[in-house]
């Protein structure tokens, strides 16, 4: 789990006001900076793998911190802020939307800490304001120096579209009573989740980093809830490369608890208690295996030795969708059982796994599933672009695959920014580039804008030209 803390710099954070016990005068960006630091010194004992990230934001959104475990340099930051202009919150929605995404992706559960005066309820408040598009909540701290009346007037502290919620501190404004709601925040949303890891009689109490979610899922007659059990039962091994790449709804850490005092009495004599938890690690990572785990009734996960780079590993949990065929080409994970040598024939059918033999380039089909799949389609088109007229028949055998295909997909949009490529690639070309590159290039772009584009059933013909060095298709 991250956490994205959003700070006010407008200029109502920037006015003075007094502590009424010891007469000193604080402004409410630096009330604002304690509760930050109160925030990050609990992190710094429970949660030091927690990742923070800050933003800040008035009419405008800055990223003043990219995601990090430096909660320190964090510190240092915030000492130097400055005030603004007024407040928007639409930027900073879409900040921290682009952050998360660009850092993490959208499945990985982010919380949301914004820091602002008491004008954020009727600027949270409007129908305009949309969800984050991650899983996590918004909690908002106002600092506010009068009661406020907005809570009687929503009788809610709840955001709309279940964006969180809003938790204030109590009046008069202290450092030692904004220090509170922070502590408050991170003892409720920073929970350890504690479970014992079990293979027969092998058993190891273990910590989940970051704590797993409940599952919600809407079936045709009921909303199904599944919730991780504190129990993880390891049912067999697989090999790596019978599993490959399954759909996950997460991944987690799976660290083993500190021992308890009686056997910590020094760092030495820590070393010397045994671990499943450390067996099971090194055992997957010298065989190469998975460890088929059960979660709860009918949910499964995989136990992996995952690596960040060449020289640490570290366990991990990889949380499979709810049900017993998560991964489809092993069917029903209940029906699996050991592979018995003895009565195995040359006419057995062998396991449904995948082939390793591989595929042709040319794919009758494409499948978009991520950036990298689309970039290198447009690529390879631009490529042969370059190597025209030779190229000409298959330039425009590439680009009428993806116009079908960006028209099955309802990707509109996609044929007028190839259009846009194609011009800004003929305008690029160099001076001793043949004319018929050029010419077919901007035929290209003008038949893309044609509305008649959009029709599967057409396919675009290269340009009839003067010059006979190709052949047409």
């Amino acid at each position: 789990m991250a956490t994205v803390i959003a700070i006010d710099l407008s200029v109502s954070m920037f006015k003075k006001i007094k502590i009424p016990e010891t007469k000193e005068t604080y402004t409410l960006s630096q009330l604002a900076e304690h509760g930050v630091n109160t925030l990050l010194d609990y992190l710094a004992v429970h949660s030091k793998l927690e990742f923070v990230a800050v933003v800040t934001f008035s009419h405008t959104c800055d990223i003043l911190c990219s995601f990090t475990r430096d909660y320190e340099s964090i510190k240092n930051k915030i000492m130097h802020l400055d005030f603004r202009t007024d407040t928007r919150y639409a930027p900073v929605i879409q900040t921290i939307n682009y952050l998360v995404h660009s850092e993490w992706s959208n499945s990985v559960t982010c919380q949301v800490i914004m820091i602002t005066d008491g004008n954020c309820y009727r600027g949270l408040r409007q129908p305009d304001i949309t969800p984050f598009l991650f899983p996590g909540k918004l909690i908002v701290v106002p600092l506010d120096e009068v009661s406020t009346i907005y809570k009687n007037t929503y009788n809610s502290n709840k955001l709309p579209n279940g964006m969180g919620y809003i938790t204030c501190p109590e009046l008069p404004l202290t450092p030692s009573k904004v220090a509170k709601v922070f502590e408050k925040i991170a003892k409720e949303t920073y929970v350890p989740y504690s479970a014992i890891l079990r293979c027969g009689h092998l058993k190891s109490d273990v910590h989940l980093t970051p704590p797993p979610m409940s599952y919600t899922k809407a079936a045709d007659f009921e909303i199904i809830t599944c919730c991780i059990s504190n129990e993880l039962n390891i049912i067999g091994f697989l090999e790596s490369s019978k599993v490959e790449c399954p759909a996950t709804l997460s991944r987690h850490l799976v660290l083993p608890q500190r021992f308890s005092d009686e056997c910590t009495e020094s760092n030495e004599a820590s070393s010397k208690i045994p671990s499943f938890c450390v067996l099971l690690h090194g055992a997957l990572k010298v065989e190469n295996m998975m460890a088929l785990c059960q979660l709860s009734s009918n949910w499964f996960g995989l136990l992996v030795s995952w690596a960040d780079n060449k020289k640490k590993s570290n366990l991990m949990l990889i949380v499979l969708e709810p049900g017993t065929n998560p991964i489809p080409w092993l069917g029903d994970i209940r029906n699996l059982t050991l592979t018995s040598t003895e009565n195995k024939t040359e006419n057995d059918d062998p396991q449904p796994i995948k082939l390793s033999d591989k595929r042709s380039y040319n794919q009758s089909q494409l499948v978009w599933i991520k950036e990298a799949g689309l970039q290198a389609d447009i690529q390879k088109i631009l490529r042969q672009a370059r190597k025209m007229p030779d190229k000409i028949p298959s330039f425009y055998k590439e680009l009428n695959r993806i116009r079908k295909a960006a028209i099955a997909y309802s990707f509109n949009d996609l044929l007028t920014s190839i259009a846009d490529l194609l011009e800004l690639e003929c305008s690029n070309l160099p001076g001793g580039t043949h004319p018929d590159c050029a010419l077919q290039l901007s035929h290209a772009a003008i038949e893309l804008r044609k509305p008649y584009a959009m029709d599967p059933k057409l396919t675009i013909v290269p340009l009839v030209t003067k010059y006979p060095h190709h052949e047409l298709m």
